[in-house]
């Protein structure tokens, strides 16, 4: 289960580090895509093919614009050594990272938020609906 907070930061050549907790569950192949929500989302092999499968077996009249905007906006990556991807540039604009990220452990997958960004989601209070959300689901 990925989880947990990460506060990093971005070097000049645009590669971040892969917190070690989270590159262990994460693998050596991993898949890196833009998110909805202007921040990227990384996945473990096993996790982009349950994510994409979903997405194949819908028509493809209701497939076509997303398939085309996800494949086209993903990259597939391995760690080095040092745990660290290279971020291309137009993902780093598109998630509004200018120096500093929170990487966030969302159980499946992992998120990549500027540091800006995900502070103005006001995460460290409780969500809104939060316990109507959970009785809903009888946790």
């Amino acid at each position: 289960m990925l989880m947990g907070k990460y506060p990093h930061s971005i070097d000049s050549k645009n590669r971040l580090i892969i917190p070690s907790k989270l590159k262990e569950q994460l693998g050596t192949n991993i898949t890196i895509i833009k998110d909805a929500e202007r921040c990227l989302c990384v996945y473990s092999e096993e996790e982009w093919a349950n994510y994409t499968r979903k997405i194949n077996e819908l028509p493809k009249s209701q497939a076509r614009e997303v398939a085309r905007f996800l494949y086209s906006n993903a990259i597939e990556v391995q760690p080095d050594s040092q745990g660290r991807v290279l971020l291309p540039q137009d993902m780093v604009d598109y998630a509004g990272i200018t120096k500093n990220v929170v990487t966030v452990g969302c159980g499946k997958y992992v998120e990549i938020w500027a540091e800006e960004k995900w502070n103005d989601l006001g995460l460290a209070d409780e969500p809104e609906n939060f316990a109507e959300t959970l009785a809903l689901l009888g946790l």
